[in-house]
């Protein structure tokens, strides 16, 4: 005898249920691409932030040790061990290029002085310039009168933009050889410079690009302008790019970000006798 036969019962799916049709998929995909699109356009303008604020940090780096050795050196031009004597060649100098290129600065000062020779009281200086080389004053005493005589080995800066770095050089040779010098800054695009002339007791007439020989004596202060650029190619700046530079606009569109860095120096040993 043969056991008891079961039958598996089947219960049928209610009238209302069923599953995704193509037009409710093809409307999930279409949100879901919306939504991915959403989340990738917020990473990728995440990422162009996090390199426009690093390409601002080194922007303001290059910026600062650029206005920090050049002021360094323009506080100190025409500094002299002979107090009675003028600071020969003068204590500044350039070249004025007209905003298409960048200027080149020439900042001239006795070395600092360290000691007085006991023989002929002359006030002995020795400094390091920006090339690290040692500079020895050399002022000898007037053979007639025995007074010390006007320094004739002064410390030099030449300040200049070669490609996109600002660089040192310890001549005041407008022709150096420019694979030569000190990296001061890098990121420099440009370099303007403006003098003002001053009347005596601190008083400044005029700013002007390319004094004349005798107007460079007359300056109480230097302007130096810098156009400084970001380190990044990868499109951090979208479109182009206006700056207002050397009293024009400045228009660049190729995706760097920039920025425009001006500072003002008295120049202090020289308004003391303009």
């Amino acid at each position: 005898m043969s056991g008891p036969v079961f039958f598996a019962r089947y219960r049928a799916a209610p009238s209302g249920a069923h599953g995704f049709g193509l037009i409710e998929l093809l409307v999930a995909m279409t949100l879901g691409l919306l939504l991915l699109g959403g989340v990738g356009y917020l990473f990728i303008g995440s990422k162009q932030m996090s390199v426009a604020q690093s390409d601002g940090v080194r922007m303001n780096e290059s910026a600062r040790n650029a206005t920090d050795v050049m002021g360094r050196a323009l506080r100190q031009a025409g500094y002299k061990l002979n107090v009675d004597l003028p600071l020969r060649p003068d204590p500044l100098a350039g070249a004025n290029n007209d905003g298409a290129v960048a200027d080149v600065l020439i900042v001239r000062h006795d070395p600092t002085w360290t000691s007085t020779a006991a023989d002929t009281g002359v006030r002995i200086g020795k400094e390091t310039n920006c090339e690290g080389n040692i500079v020895n004053s050399n002022n000898p005493s007037d053979p007639d009168t025995g007074a010390p005589g006007a320094n004739v080995a002064q410390v030099v800066y030449q300040f200049r933009v070669v490609n996109t770095q600002l660089k040192c050089f310890a001549t005041d040779n407008l022709g150096v050889d420019t694979s030569g010098g000190v990296v001061v800054a890098e990121n420099i695009e440009n370099m303007q410079i403006t003098y003002g002339i001053g009347s005596g007791a601190e008083v400044i007439n005029q700013y002007i690009a390319g004094p004349s020989a005798a107007q460079y004596q007359q300056v109480s202060a230097v302007r130096v302008s810098l156009l400084v650029r970001g380190p990044s190619i990868k499109g951090v700046v979208g479109g182009t790019q206006s700056l207002n530079y050397n009293g024009g606009t400045v228009a660049i569109a190729d995706g760097r970000l920039r920025n425009v860095v001006t500072t003002t120096y008295s120049v202090r040993n020289q308004t003391r006798w303009n």
